[in-house]
């Protein structure tokens, strides 16, 4: 059975891929994001203050986890920042 095609992901330099921008975030109605250190921690921050024109692949190399001292993470959009009882506090704390 032939395998299908291999989607192109455009991927920076050093090899990540390529992520949305902030202003592309910023139309879906998204307000946030979600930082994933490798060791498994993870923190909820605005993202309003962020130009535009920058990607969430740009900062990802930015951040350094005050856990572990580790540098880099994972940053994604946070769906569910429009719900108060989720936002910041955790997704554990829901009731």
């Amino acid at each position: 059975m032939p395998r299908p095609p291999r989607r192109y992901t455009p991927t920076h330099a050093d090899g990540r891929p390529l992520k949305i921008t902030f202003g592309e975030m910023r139309e879906m109605g998204l307000r946030g994001v979600l930082v994933y250190c490798h060791c498994g921690r993870q923190v909820a921050l605005g993202a309003d203050r962020r130009p535009d024109e920058v990607r969430l692949s740009d900062i990802e190399p930015r951040f350094v986890c005050q856990g572990c001292g580790n540098r880099g993470a994972e940053v994604r959009p946070d769906f569910k920042r429009g719900d108060l009882r989720l936002a910041i506090r955790g997704y554990r704390n829901t009731r």
